[in-house]
């Protein structure tokens, strides 16, 4: 891949998996948040991430609801999909089910056994599946990726073409990487925006992330793109209490999110699977 795909920019809404409170998939909610994330000026989408419950999904689940999502999106939007499982023949796994489904890419969690563990993970997902690669860059789920490693990765596997960078403080970080690899990498932003226009000020090509509301950031991407740095500076005052919310709560996140979108009519219910991130059973 000689270079990043011209897709891999703006925003990438990261999708809750509605669910009812019997803990049963929700499609047609779904094909809403579908529908909601595009309207609201998405560029991409990305079903099955941690934040979308992916790691409590069996195999039959995330084949539903990668399938939904590509289906639902009809061609109007790139779908990168995500890999989370430490093991290899797990994370293979994963990604073949979203290659089949017509997963775009992939958001690929490194496993966290260091650096050489890091190399061979992404090099094995990158020579069976040829897919453009994201990097989930987020110690609290998986390795640190400092940044020669990363320019690592890039210089080595050909298919590694983005970052989605949540290592904080992340607009340092994002800044070192750029000065590294300059525009031979994509770099995204996460934690619901929380740092959005830090991380614009110091190279970020967009975000991945839930926020419920993503007119907000895509206004605060179009806005600083086009010099006009109070209108940034206020869509990202507008995101800034969700977001807050979110990292002072971080256990209820999902639920957090879930609970907006149904006060907006998107998800019948804002059951989620289980809220702590640490130590959850992944289904059969």
């Amino acid at each position: 891949m000689a270079s990043p795909p011209a897709w891999l920019h703006g925003l990438f809404a990261v999708l809750p998996t509605p669910m009812l409170a019997d803990g049963s998939l929700d499609l047609e909610s779904l094909d809403r948040v579908v529908d909601h994330y595009l309207a609201g000026g998405a560029t991409g989408l990305v079903p099955a991430s941690i934040a979308g419950e992916g790691d409590l999904l069996d195999k039959a689940e995330r084949r539903l609801v990668i399938g939904r999502v590509v289906r639902r999106s009809a061609g109007r939007a790139p779908i990168v999909v995500g890999v989370l499982d430490d093991d290899i023949e797990s994370a293979l796994a994963q990604a073949r089910i979203a290659a089949r489904c017509g997963a775009s890419g992939l958001l690929v969690k490194p496993p966290t056994r260091g650096a050489q563990t890091v190399l061979a993970h992404i090099r094995a997902i990158a020579r069976s599946l040829h897919l453009p690669i994201i990097l989930l860059d987020n110690p609290k789920f998986g390795a640190a990726l400092p940044a020669g490693l990363v320019r690592t990765l890039v210089d080595t596997v050909p298919e590694v073409c983005g970052i989605k960078l949540e290592e904080e403080p992340t607009a340092a970080k994002m800044a070192k990487v750029r000065a590294l690899l300059g525009q031979r990498i994509r770099i995204f932003g996460g934690l619901g925006g929380a740092n959005c226009l830090p991380e614009l000020e110091r190279g970020a090509d967009g975000f991945f992330t839930g926020h419920p509301q993503p007119h907000h950031l895509v206004a605060a991407l179009a806005c600083f793109r086009q010099g006009d740095r109070a209108g940034a500076a206020a869509a990202y005052e507008a995101l800034l209490p969700v977001a807050t919310r979110e990292r002072e709560h971080p256990a209820t996140m999902i639920g957090q999110r879930k609970a907006i979108l149904h006060e907006l009519g998107v998800l019948l219910d804002a059951a989620v699977r289980k809220e702590d991130w640490q130590g959850r059973p992944r289904r059969a």
